[in-house]
C-alpha cells in the first residue's frame, strides 16, 4: 500500500488515479479520493494545491462529470405546479427557456483563440543562440532551430512553438508556460526542461530538471505528468521514408510509442540531454546512425554510410570544440572506418 502521508502536490499529480479524479473523468476515482480527503484533513491543503496546479496545467478545465451533475441537480430541484392561467403558463415557459438558454452557455466550451505568431527566433545549422522572453525566461536554441511567441504573449498567455531543440528555464506566474510541437503540447508553471522536435527525426523528447511539467500528444491520449531527473520520448507515427535509414526505419516500427525513462549522465555528472547546452557533445553508448544527425546539425554538413553496417557502430565519447576532422579521427580509435571530406559532404565507409 502506498504511504502518501508525505507526498507534495506534485507527488499526487503525478498519480494517474488522481489525474482522472481532478478530470472527473473515472468514478472510481472521484469515489475513492474524495473519501481519502475526508479521512486525511491534514492534507487537505496539499490535495488542494494538487488541483489547482491540475487544472492551471491542463488549461483551466472544469469537471465535465461536475458540470452534468449541477446541471441534472438544476431540473430535480424544479417542482411541478399546476397552470392556473395562461399567464403562469407563459412565466414558465420564459423561465424554463431561460433555464435552457443557461445551460446551452453552461456547457459550451469557450473556444480558444488561435495562436498568432508574431515574434520569431531562429538558428542556423551549426549555431546556438540564448534568448530571454519578455517574461523574463530564458531558452537556449540548438542549431536548425525555430521559436516562435504569441502575439499575446505575457499578456493574456505565455504561448510559443517549437521546432528543433530548445532548453527552456521558465520564470514562475500565475499564467501557464505553454510550449506547442509538432508531437506535442508541454504546460509549466516555473521550471527548467529541454525540449527536442526536430521534422527529420524519428523521435520527439522532453526532459525534466526541475519543478514540474504536463505533456499531451497532439494526436490524442491522456495527460502526463513528468518529474525532475524523467524523460518521455514518443516515437513519431509518420517520418518521411526519405529522411530514414533502413536501420531507423526498422527501429521506429520495434519500439513502443512513447516511453518514459530517466535522463543520462555522463561520467563526470553531465546530464546528456542538455550537454549541447555547455557546448559539449555527449555520446552515450549510441550507434553511427543516432549521431549522425546531431553531428550533421552541429558542423554543418551530410553525412552518407555506404553500408548499413557502418550505422551499427557504437561509441561512448564527449567532445566540446573539436573540428569534424577530429570528432571523426577520435571515433576512428573505436571502431574502424574510413572518411571523405568534400566541402560540406562526408563520406564513412569501411
Amino acid at each position: 500500500m502506498i504511504d502518501r502521508s508525505k507526498f507534495e502536490a506534485e507527488d499526487f499529480l503525478i498519480d494517474a488515479t488522481f489525474q482522472h479524479y481532478c478530470a472527473g473523468t473515472d468514478q472510481l476515482s472521484i469515489d475513492y479520493w474524495t473519501k481519502y480527503i475526508s479521512q486525511h484533513p491534514e492534507q487537505q491543503p496539499t490535495i488542494a494545491e494538487a488541483e489547482k496546479l491540475y487544472r492551471l496545467l491542463s488549461g483551466n478545465k472544469a469537471k465535465l462529470n461536475e458540470r452534468i451533475l449541477a446541471f441534472q441537480q438544476s431540473f430535480e430541484q424544479v417542482k411541478v405546479v399546476p397552470l392556473k392561467s395562461r399567464r403562469i403558463w407563459w412565466s414558465v415557459a420564459a423561465a424554463v427557456l431561460l433555464v435552457i438558454g443557461l445551460g446551452s452557455i453552461f456547457f459550451t466550451e469557450q473556444k480558444p483563440v488561435p495562436a498568432v505568431y508574431t515574434q520569431i527566433y531562429q538558428t542556423k545549422a551549426g549555431e546556438r543562440k540564448k534568448v530571454t522572453l519578455p517574461d523574463g525566461s530564458t531558452v537556449w536554441l540548438n542549431s536548425k532551430s525555430t521559436l516562435k511567441l504569441d502575439k499575446r504573449f505575457n499578456e493574456s498567455n505565455r504561448l510559443v512553438s517549437l521546432q528543433g531543440e530548445g532548453f527552456f528555464d521558465v520564470t514562475h506566474s500565475k499564467k501557464p508556460f505553454k510550449v506547442e510541437t509538432s508531437e506535442f503540447e508541454i504546460n509549466v508553471l516555473g521550471t527548467a526542461f529541454n525540449v527536442k522536435s526536430y521534422p527529420d527525426e524519428i523521435t520527439s523528447e522532453a526532459t525534466l530538471i526541475r519543478g514540474l511539467i504536463t505533456m499531451q500528444p497532439i494526436n490524442g491520449g491522456g495527460i502526463i505528468t513528468l518529474k525532475p531527473s524523467q524523460k518521455i520520448t514518443l516515437y513519431k507515427k509518420a517520418v518521411a521514408a526519405t529522411m530514414l535509414s533502413p536501420q531507423k526505419r526498422q527501429m521506429k516500427i520495434s519500439h513502443p510509442e512513447i516511453t518514459i525513462d530517466h535522463y543520462q549522465l555522463a561520467r563526470d555528472s553531465t546530464v546528456v540531454e542538455t550537454a549541447w547546452t555547455q557546448n559539449k557533445i555527449e555520446i552515450l553508448d549510441q550507434d553511427f546512425g543516432e549521431i549522425k544527425s546531431t553531428l550533421e546539425k552541429w558542423y554543418n554538413v551530410k553525412i552518407t554510410f555506404t553500408s548499413p553496417e557502418l550505422e551499427k557502430y557504437r561509441f561512448t565519447a564527449t567532445f566540446s570544440n573539436e573540428t569534424i576532422k577530429d570528432v571523426l579521427d577520435a571515433l576512428q580509435q573505436v571502431e574502424k572506418f574510413s572518411y571523405e571530406i568534400k566541402g560540406d559532404q562526408i563520406k564513412i565507409s569501411k
